[in-house]
């Protein structure tokens, strides 16, 4: 689970993303809730519900989704299957406050063979009516952490780590459960396997798949949001509420591979618009590129190692240009690129439990290399070219260069030339504004300007006569 340093970050971050991505999660908001024929015709219903991804705002949305529809629909149970490494601590406590206030009486099943539920996913699991756990799961690992996966310094950890402890102490209680064993997973990241589980009245029922659960759940006496309530799930229909287009969309921003790729279009997006200022397109594609790729970063295993040498590409790639340095550079940059990439997702230290362990896959680093090596020589052949170019003078630069009047010229005005304002004097005679024109010659701070589709001195020298 993040630290809560690390939660307000991305609640930060993610106020930040382009309205687009608020206007999804607000769409799947807004489709909370269909009708039911089932309910129209008297039979119960079984909502079923899986999170199986890094709890994260998105699948935070999710939840509170088909628990806002299983209580809108008069459903008489609310599954939501579990298999989570954990995530960030705002979502999960989002998923935890849903739970606890639902009217309808809610299971937590740790499924299939092989799933967990692990430090964020605790809290979760106990905090439903019911917590089941099919054989070979596993729970616990709920030491808090920092986002990038590194332990959380000094006093603070402590402080973080009691309040993580203390908080999920009081849902177990709650829910009738052992509250001194979830201390311990808190505090020491220990895990149990299903069966240590039961026995040990960390979860309540051993069940091997969802039809087994059913039937050990019929006749169970629960506490709600709203009350008292017994379980009656007999010829109850089963209905699966999946993640709507919306919430998958903004799930991938959480997968290493796409936030990966989303930095590196960000990356080189943002060095176009350095080396073309003014395009404004790859600017801001970059800049949005950049802010959901550190989204994603938020909440997986992260090397900052590795963000260095991006970012030592970047100004290798720079300085490269700048420096006329013939391309030694943009191959340096390109190794670091490479190297950044490959520890990215490689935290330094002990592995911990509680994140995904993610790598960039091989398809996405090719790309992102191959995307890398064309950069580097669109870089290379660029300096050559400069490096072959005689210096020039700024008013030689200007000499011949197009532009258009900004204002009507007669024959003064302003016309617009080289991604600049300038103030200039016609030859002769008098031009519209928006009209083109080309750079004579310079006086001072004015422009000597001919109309565009003047004759120029070139042509004029090989005119017959």
């Amino acid at each position: 689970m993040a630290e809560p340093e690390s939660r307000d970050y991305f609640v930060r971050a993610r106020f930040a993303l382009p309205a687009f991505v608020g206007a999804l999660l607000a769409l799947a908001a807004l489709a909370s809730t269909r009708p039911v024929a089932a309910e129209a015709q008297g039979t119960p219903t079984v909502v079923v519900a899986h999170l199986t991804d890094i709890v994260s705002p998105a699948t935070a949305q999710y939840v509170h989704r088909v628990v806002s529809a299983a209580n809108d629909q008069g459903a008489v149970l609310l599954v939501l299957m579990i298999d989570t490494p954990g995530g960030l601590d705002t979502s999960m406590r989002q998923m935890v406050q849903d739970l606890l206030n639902s009217s309808v009486p809610s299971v937590a099943y740790v499924a299939p063979s092989g799933a967990r539920a692990a430090s964020a996913g605790v809290f979760v699991g106990e905090a439903a009516n019911v917590l089941a756990m099919a054989p070979g799961t596993n729970i616990g690992a709920a030491h808090p952490i920092q986002g990038g996966g590194g332990d959380i310094p000094g006093d603070l950890r402590e402080k973080i780590t009691s309040d993580a402890a203390a908080y999920l102490a009081g849902i177990t209680r709650q829910r009738g459960r052992n509250d001194s064993w979830v201390q311990d997973a808190v505090r020491q990241s220990v895990s149990l396997d299903a069966e240590q589980a039961v026995s040990q009245h960390v979860a309540d029922l051993l069940s091997p798949d969802v039809h087994t659960l059913l039937s050990d759940l019929e006749g169970r006496s629960v506490v709600t949001g709203a009350g008292s309530a017994t379980i009656h799930v007999t010829g109850a229909e089963v209905r699966t509420i999946d993640p709507d287009p919306v919430e998958l969309v903004a799930q991938k921003a959480f997968d290493p591979n796409v936030a990966y790729l989303l930095m590196t279009i960000g990356f080189f997006a943002v060095l176009i618009e350095l080396f073309h200022p003014g395009a404004l397109v790859p600017g801001v594609t970059g800049v949005v590129c950049l802010v959901v790729s550190f989204v994603g970063f938020a909440a997986l295993p992260m090397n900052w190692g590795g963000i260095v040498l991006i970012l030592a590409a970047a100004a290798l790639f720079v300085l490269d240009i700048k420096s006329a340095a013939h391309g030694g550079l943009t191959i340096a940059g390109l190794v670091c690129f490479v190297l950044g990439s490959l520890l990215l997702y490689s935290p330094s230290g002990v592995p911990s439990p509680t994140l995904p362990e993610v790598s960039v896959g091989l398809p996405a680093l090719i790309g992102a290399a191959g995307v890398g090596a064309l950069f580097s020589l669109l870089v290379v052949r660029t300096a050559l070219r400069m490096s072959g170019r005689p210096a020039m003078t700024g008013s030689q630069r200007l000499n011949g260069a197009s532009g258009f009047a900004r204002s009507a010229l007669d024959p003064s005005g302003t016309v617009h030339v080289a991604g600049q304002v300038w103030s200039a004097r016609l030859r002769s005679g008098r031009l519209e504004a928006g009209r083109p024109v080309r750079v004579l010659g310079r006086t001072g701070l004015v422009l000597d300007v001919e109309p565009g589709d003047a004759t120029g001195p070139a042509e004029r020298k090989g005119a017959k006569p």
